[in-house]
């Protein structure tokens, strides 16, 4: 066949008709010389001075990370085709299903998702599976890449999403109530999109469960240092992400979803991806570990298969789990408080800068927050200060009324000296343009 050939059937209106805009070959020195060139253009920013609030999140990993997972037998895994074969592998990934359902308080734990939004979509799929119903409601106030993703997953089926509000940044109670017959569940971020840790969700709970929906619980996993896990507010899915737990931003990716479900058979039946499980030998003397349920349609379940979610790097897995081991216990308790202490004080810096509504609503915040500006433009602020080496935040501008605000995040590398200079910083370009 011809090289034209393979194009013929392409659409005359979607192929491009000129060279790419690409350099023309060269040799191998020629080729490091402008790779390195084009580098050089990066903008480098220190990672104390970045206040991104979205994934991928810049964290501390301890050395000991790299040290064990980058060992020859686990960097190499892989799903364990011929499983039982490899049992250093699926003890490791037991243990990490068995720290995400401390954390999450539920019973059981996949291993593992691809990310927060594939979780959250497949979790959707399974309640609907579940109830055997086909409308869902998910937050208005919530990642954008996240809820498409959802669309993506959900629309061919023809479910109904209905995208519920808030009331000064906390869920708006009365919006769910009268929104939640015949829902198949009800999804919510605790802390939600804007940081706030809602305390309704309790109350919540109570409503979607009167009704007979799921409760999908979003989770940011370091925080359940401090607050109440999913399970005590009767979730009955949790979901999350753990990119931040261990693994490097990489331009974007890769990242690892959490999905974390209660003990019920049926819904267990519903539960994509992996699940490892631990048993003995006959005579009882020797643990063994199990490829306990595979749900992909590569394996038995061919046609009837729950997901097509199957792939996935378990490395990413052995990481967050080695992180986890590592912190313990009180260890995640006070990374969680030393990132609601520096989410505390750098409110408190930013509200005594004129112009600087901060926080831009009362409530307790972890991690993200919600400022105003009232005397300068939110592009304007983050452009000078990206030039200073400073990444501040994201704008709003996309949801209706939030046009001159920003969600900032912060990380736990970051001190009150950072948070001054920033201030700082601020000051000085709010009275240069005002």
């Amino acid at each position: 066949m011809q090289r034209q050939e393979l194009v013929d059937p392409v659409p005359e209106k979607i192929k491009l008709n000129r060279r790419l805009n690409i350099p023309s070959a060269m040799g191998e020195l020629g080729a490091l010389n402008f790779i390195l060139e084009e580098l050089s253009k990066n903008r480098i920013v220190d990672i104390k001075y970045c206040f991104s609030p979205e994934y991928p999140y810049f964290s501390y990993i301890p050395a000991a990370v790299d040290y064990v997972s980058l060992s020859s037998e686990l960097v190499t895994s892989y799903t364990p085709y011929q499983a039982e074969a490899s049992q250093g592998n699926l003890q490791i990934l037991f243990e990490f299903q068995s720290l995400i359902c401390e954390l999450t308080g539920l019973d059981i734990a996949n291993a593992s998702m691809y990310d927060h939004s594939t979780a959250l979509a497949e979790a959707l799929l399974m309640a609907i599976k579940y109830t055997g119903r086909k409308k869902v409601l998910i937050p208005y106030f919530m990642r954008k890449k996240r809820k498409e993703v959802v669309y993506t997953y959900l629309r061919p089926h023809g479910i109904e999403i209905y995208e519920y509000n808030f009331n000064e940044g906390k869920i708006d109670i009365a919006d769910i109530e009268l929104n939640i017959k015949n829902s198949a569940a009800v999804y919510v971020e605790n802390p939600n999109y804007f940081g706030i840790i809602d305390t309704n969700v309790l109350k919540i709970s109570e409503i979607i469960h009167k009704e007979d929906s799921l409760l999908i619980a979003g989770i940011e996993p370091v925080s359940l240092g401090i607050i109440k896990e999913p399970a005590s507010y009767g979730a009955d899915i949790a979901v999350g992400e753990a990119q931040h737990l261990a693994i490097n931003p990489f331009f974007g990716g890769p990242s690892l979803g959490i999905l974390a479900i209660k003990n019920d058979q049926k819904l267990l039946r519903l539960l994509p991806g992996r699940l490892v499980g631990a048993t003995t030998t006959i005579d009882g003397k020797k643990l063994g570990f199990v490829l306990a349920l595979q749900t992909r349609e590569q394996h038995v379940k061919r046609e009837k298969a729950t997901s097509n979610i199957c792939t996935n790097e378990s490395w990413l897995a052995v990481r967050v789990a080695i992180y986890l081991c590592l912190l313990g216990r009180e260890g995640l308790k006070r990374l969680a408080a030393r990132i609601l202490l520096n989410t505390k004080t750098f409110i408190e810096k930013l509200s005594k800068i004129h112009g600087i509504v901060s926080p831009l609503f009362n409530a307790c915040y972890f991690r993200n927050f919600v400022i105003k500006l009232n005397t300068i433009e939110p592009d304007l602020l983050r452009k000078e200060l990206i030039n200073k080496g400073i990444l501040f935040g994201k704008s709003l501008k996309e949801f209706k009324g939030f046009e001159k605000c920003l969600l900032l995040g912060i990380n736990e590398m970051q001190d009150e000296s950072v948070y001054s200079n920033v201030c700082n910083e601020i000051s000085n370009l709010i009275g240069k343009y005002v």
